[in-house]
């Protein structure tokens, strides 16, 4: 269920177009939902799922369920519109984008059986016979002409039919990450939408209204299918995003109202607003940070701020105006949210500027993949016949992402360390112990992938990647061995 990760490589951006130019299309989905959100919250919606953190991290990973996200997504808000040819294509695509459809559609089954059980007298709109049929055709044609790259390559189709198989499998094989993982992505990476999707919540629940339960219960469901699978993957929490998300932007546009009473007053309170949470947020910072002995002063000063908010709150409400109050107020903590919800997307895409430790990402990462094979790419200018490829064997280093980066070279991968013939280069681990070797060869070592460690975090650590998002990691070293007579200085005799 994992995928490695790449940074560098033309090859690697073709792997990442697909999920990014699904990620992207997935912004158009509140557009067809907009009878049902209304047209502020379906805005609002759209520009959330622009920058939400979760699901642009992962759009930027190769073979992640962001396709299959989008495209069933966008088939269902299709089909409410009456687009059943399109609704079509994309069930098809969606067919074949691998396992993580199946816990989407079992996520939507459990919340319609759930909503239908408490609101019974709601009726449901009837699928007619023959735009279920266009609907199936084109899905089915889709399948075929997709799933076998237009009859080229049949084998496809039977990769699409064993994606129910492969998720289920998920559920005998326990090597998943630690389901509290899960729980902490969700707690740091949508804290904003968190905080609004719960009081969306509470006010629906107390309303009795048939759309927030509707979302509640898809949230819930979604998070139960990606917590208790044993092989659960932090990107299975991409189902999960989409509940929760709309919940916030139904919370956010509610409070999206023209200034009723004294604008200046309001703007005023907003301001204030931002300045103690801004105030409140240095001090946490400072404490995570930096453990010193005015850490209690800090405390101190963060209760405080926060508490003369509060009775700041209550003042301006009970001497002035209620809806100065709470409209400033509240537009002052959406506009905060916003920067935290900014800043946590732009490191879960890996756009800051200094490099980033994320839990989006499975497995571990190559990169320095673009030195390595820059590297490589140099020696093979060096051999006497460049119209021969090097001849490259991989010798004991279980790494796709390897094969993947010395694809244009002729490379044997041999799961022994030992040699039987004398290629060009030769790639072993860091800790191979290869004597023979250091006779007709010369090495290099090069920091092939890096993990971080996270069962080795602290809680304090835990509490300083929340906020610099920069963890203890783990290093695997390659020597990369290169034979004697390709170098220059030995193929130049001349005196």
């Amino acid at each position: 269920m994992g995928c490695i990760c790449i940074t560098a490589g033309a090859g690697l951006i073709a792997a990442r177009l697909v999920p990014a130019l699904f990620g992207t299309a997935l912004v158009l989905a509140p557009y067809f939902f907009r009878d049902r959100l209304g047209d502020k919250a379906a805005l609002v919606l759209a520009f959330w799922l622009a920058f939400e953190p979760g699901l642009l991290a992962i759009s930027r990973l190769a073979g992640s369920p962001m396709l299959v996200v989008s495209a069933l997504v966008l088939a269902w808000g299709a089909w409410r519109q009456g687009k059943f040819p399109v609704a079509g294509v994309l069930a098809g695509l969606a067919l074949l984008a691998g396992p993580q459809l199946w816990p989407g559609l079992l996520g939507l089954l459990i919340a319609s059986g759930l909503r239908r059980g408490l609101f019974a007298a709601e009726t449901t709109a009837r699928v007619e016979r023959q735009d279920l049929i266009c609907s199936l055709a084109y899905a089915a044609g889709t399948f075929l002409v997709a799933g076998s790259f237009f009859l080229l390559a049949p084998g496809g189709l039977g990769a699409g039919l064993q994606s129910v198989a492969a998720y289920f499998s998920g559920w005998i094989e326990f090597n998943g990450v630690p389901a509290q993982r899960l729980l902490l992505a969700l707690l740091v990476y949508e804290f904003p939408a968190l905080i609004l999707a719960l009081a969306a919540l509470v006010r629906g629940i107390l309303r009795r209204d048939e759309l927030t339960i509707a979302l509640g219960f898809w949230l819930l469901a979604a998070l139960v299918l990606a917590i208790a699978n044993p092989g659960r993957q932090v990107f299975d929490l991409a189902w999960a995003l989409l509940p929760l998300t709309a919940l916030a932007a139904l919370e956010v546009a509610r409070h999206i109202n023209p200034i009723e009473d004294g604008a200046w007053e309001t703007l005023g309170m907003m301001a204030f607003t931002m300045a103690l949470l801004a105030f409140s947020a240095l001090n946490f910072t400072s404490i995570a940070l930096w453990s010193t002995e005015a850490s209690t002063l800090r405390w101190v000063l963060l209760a405080a701020s926060l508490l003369l908010l509060g009775l700041t709150i209550f003042m301006v409400a009970y001497g002035w105006s209620v809806s100065v109050a709470v409209q400033g107020s509240v537009w002052g903590a959406f506009i905060m949210l916003g920067v935290y919800a900014l800043s946590a997307a732009m490191a879960a895409g890996g756009l800051r500027v200094d490099r980033t430790v994320e839990l989006w990402t499975p497995g571990l990462r190559a990169d320095y993949a673009s030195a390595f094979t820059s590297q490589v790419d140099e020696i093979s200018q060096w051999k006497l016949a460049p119209a021969m490829p090097l001849e490259i064997t991989v010798a004991g280093v279980d790494s796709p992402a390897l094969r993947w980066a010395l694809r244009k070279w002729n490379v044997t991968v041999s799961a022994s360390t030992v040699l039987t013939a004398s290629p060009d280069i030769v790639i072993v681990p860091g800790d191979a112990a290869n004597p023979e070797l250091q006779a007709g060869y010369r090495g290099q070592d090069f920091i092939w992938r890096t993990e971080p460690l996270w069962d080795q975090l602290s809680p304090p650590d835990w509490l300083r990647w929340a906020l610099r998002h920069t963890a203890l990691e783990g290093q695997e070293t390659l020597i990369l061995w290169v034979r004697s007579d390709l170098f220059i200085d030995s193929q130049n005799k001349t005196p």
